[in-house]
């Protein structure tokens, strides 16, 4: 909430409590001259037949002093500013048109219909008033500074809670091999280091490059290797070779196959078994029946395109 936002605030709460004030202290003051005219109607309807007032039809000038000084002492009974008698004129005699503020009611009596003149004095700002108006300033001021914080701390909530659903989503799991040291780990818990023997791990790098590329392909355990992962994995055993790892003659991958998936799998099972999830992923499928249905079986990785893999010292 900015300063012109919070000044508005300020202006259009102090002024909505000043205008519920102002309206409400007019009707009071209406209501209370009301009450008072209705009473000095009915006095001066009680002290009518003792006034001595103008008569013209009777050829009578009344007594105009006595009139002033029972208007006077009237006045000293109304005790307030805000209303006072002007004048008690026989209807007819009365001087129009009356000066500002002044208004005149009429009463009904023996010797003829008699005007009443009166003038309100009202005068709304007071030294009462203006202390209220300055509690309505006080009080806008204190409630926007609370819708102010109310305001900050919502938006603050929301924008943790927008950032809460925009929190990109934590990056899949990553198989990593390093041939600098012959293990497999995986990017959530990389010092879980698990060693794999050159066979196997040549092979498993062999194996996903080429089903990366081959996505439909069906390896079965009763046909030989396709030649083109043979040369994937010899590409690897020479890259151990260059590293060191190795003086030996290149293995033959097409032999004891079951039992190089089976370390493949071992060291799988120890670098995914906080993530067993995963292992579909990367896992060469296991072969589940005997006789025909095991021919069929195929140990692909079919979903590895949809994997991660990270190799260190390619």
């Amino acid at each position: 909430m900015n300063k012109f936002v919070f000044s508005g605030l300020v202006s259009g709460l102090f002024l909505a409590l000043s205008l519920v004030f102002y309206v409400s202290v007019n009707q009071k003051m209406q209501q209370v001259n009301t009450h008072k005219i209705t009473q000095i109607e009915k006095q001066i309807a009680l002290d009518l037949p003792l006034l001595d007032l103008s008569n013209e039809l009777l050829k009578h000038s009344g007594n105009k002093d006595a009139v002033l000084t029972y208007i006077k002492t009237l006045n000293t009974y109304i005790s307030s500013n805000a209303l006072r008698v002007v004048a008690i004129e026989p209807k007819g005699e009365l001087e129009l048109p009356l000066k500002s503020r002044q208004f005149s009611r009429t009463l009904n009596g023996s010797n003829g219909a008699v005007s009443i003149v009166f003038k309100i004095n009202n005068t709304y700002l007071t030294a009462t008033n203006a202390s209220f108006h300055l509690v309505f300033l006080i009080i806008s001021v204190l409630v926007s500074f609370w819708l102010k914080h109310i305001f900050t701390q919502q938006l603050r909530t929301n924008l943790l809670e927008s950032n809460d659903d925009t929190t990109t989503v934590p990056l899949p799991l990553v198989l990593i091999i390093d041939l600098n040291n012959k293990t497999v780990s995986n990017s959530y818990r990389t010092e879980l280091k698990v060693c794999l023997a050159n066979k196997p791990l040549c092979f498993y790098l062999a194996l996903v490059d080429y089903c990366s590329h081959n996505s439909d392909v069906s390896l079965n355990h009763s046909k030989n290797v396709p030649d083109e992962l043979i040369e994937l994995a010899n590409k690897y055993f020479y890259r151990l070779v260059e590293l060191g790892h190795t003086v030996r003659k290149r293995p033959n991958f097409n032999n004891s196959l079951e039992k190089t998936l089976s370390e493949i799998r071992a060291a799988l099972d120890e670098v995914l078994i906080e993530y067993p999830d995963q292992k579909e992923l990367y896992y060469p499928p296991k072969a589940y029946g005997e006789g025909s249905r095991s021919r069929l079986h195929s140990y692909a990785l079919t979903h590895i395109a949809n994997g991660n893999i990270e190799v260190i010292g390619k």
